[in-house]
């Protein structure tokens, strides 16, 4: 068992600077795919959808997921996983479940809030099928955690709803079953990016930030994000450091009513 504590280092300051409002930029059954490059080389797909958003009194329960797989035939990446988070109005992780195929099954992580008690438990075991929430739990460590926490898709949205905060932000985040930090540096920086889905500049908010963990294919330090500068501060392009080095994850297609990329001027 591994029980230890975030502390309350970063509390104040991340409860001071998290946007209230954060649910208004959300729309149920919004999906958005990504494609993933190195170099010149295309490696895979990243895909997030917005399942439900459901009011619990003067809260909401939004659940959303995403599917990561690389495309076959490459030599050095054969990566298939999906992730469905349960985060409250301000996109804090209330529940998680994160599925990665090895071999012929797939080894899942759930992680289970006890706020009360602050603790975490994170279960973890294998199951055949990727679309079951259920599966044979082969071990169950703790964690002590006195704040609430980030997972690795929760972090995601957080980082949408409060693109526009012109702060630092230190996220404590739950990741690969460890506890890590996640600094985003929210400077409101507007400019333009490209991408091959559109015939025109994109309108975007630039920020970075640093992930101060390792996670899935090896991703950690620096990075990068460009948001669409509108209502949905959808994301746009990012760029990250992984095993094999930068990568590039680009919107390839989306899916979300009345929305498009906004054009820059």
């Amino acid at each position: 068992m591994d029980s230890s504590s975030f502390g309350n280092t970063f509390q104040d300051t991340l409860y001071k600077q998290v946007n209230k409002g954060a649910i208004q930029f959300l729309t149920v059954g919004e999906e958005l795919t990504y494609e993933v490059s190195w170099w010149f080389i295309k490696i895979g797909t990243i895909r997030t959808k917005v399942i439900e958003v459901t009011k619990h009194n003067d809260d909401y329960g939004i659940k959303a997921a995403v599917y990561i797989d690389s495309y076959s035939g490459l030599p050095f990446v054969d990566l298939h996983s999906v992730f469905e988070t349960e985060m409250d109005k301000n996109c804090f992780s209330n529940s998680f479940i994160s599925k990665t195929k090895d071999g012929e099954t797939w080894w899942a992580t759930r992680y289970r809030y006890d706020r009360i008690n602050n603790r975490l438990f994170v279960e973890s075991g294998r199951t055949n099928n990727k679309n079951s929430g259920e599966f044979k739990i082969e071990k169950i460590d703790t964690v002590t955690i006195q704040e609430k926490t980030q997972d690795g898709l929760s972090l995601l949205f957080f980082a949408r709803a409060n693109v526009r905060k012109g702060t630092e932000v230190k996220v404590p985040t739950m990741i690969n079953s460890k506890k890590g930090l996640t600094i985003l540096n929210f400077y409101e920086k507007h400019t333009d990016t490209e991408i091959d889905a559109v015939e025109y500049p994109v309108d975007v908010v630039e920020f970075d930030g640093q992930a101060l963990f390792k996670g899935i294919f090896g991703l950690t330090g620096p990075f990068k994000g460009w948001f669409s500068n509108d209502t949905a501060q959808i994301p746009i392009r990012a760029k990250m450091s992984v095993i094999l080095g930068n990568i590039n994850i680009e919107l390839i297609k989306w899916s979300r009513a009345n929305w498009k990329p906004p054009k820059y001027n």
